[in-house]
Formats: structure tokens, sequence, C-alpha cells
């Protein structure tokens, strides 16, 4: 197989150490998993989920809608807020 074609990514240095981590344990590496991940999605053999049909995301449409809204603060506490989901994966 001719590779020719670099796909580059960025995330955070946590997620991709969390990431390495998990996928050594399922003997992969990081660019193994994404090559994969990319030939699933030629051959159209990936299942779109709409994050926004999730629980999660119904009930805070719902809030947003009728106002009754969470207010997280600065964008220091919107990052410490949003780690806590990555933390709990």
């Amino acid at each position: 197989m001719i590779k020719n074609k670099t796909v580059s990514t960025r995330v955070t240095s946590d997620i991709s150490k969390k990431a390495k981590e998990n996928l050594a344990k399922q003997g992969l590496t990081i660019s193994e998993y994404m090559r994969l991940s990319l030939i699933k999605a030629a051959n159209n053999e990936v299942k779109f989920v709409s994050f926004l049909d999730l629980p999660e995301a119904l009930i805070a449409k719902k809030e947003a809608e009728t106002g009754k809204v969470t207010t997280i603060g600065s964008l220091k506490d919107f990052d410490e807020w949003i780690d806590h989901f990555n933390d709990a994966n």
C-alpha cells in the first residue's frame, strides 16, 4: 500500500496521553487507530452519532429554550467544567 497523504489533528496533551494509553492496551498506536478509522470512513462503515440527540444534549436544549440555564462563569470555569467530562472517561 502506497501512503501518500498525511492527515493531522490537534488535541490537548492530556487527550493525546489518555488516547495513547488506552489504545496501547489494545495494541494500537494513535496512527494505527486513525488509519483504521479513516479506512472505515472511506468504506462508509462509520455510523454517524449525533451528539445533539444524546439525553444530556436534549436536557440542555430544553433548559436553554425555557431559560433555565446554568451560568458557569469565566472561560476558565468553562474549561474546568468540560474537563470534568474528559476525566469521567
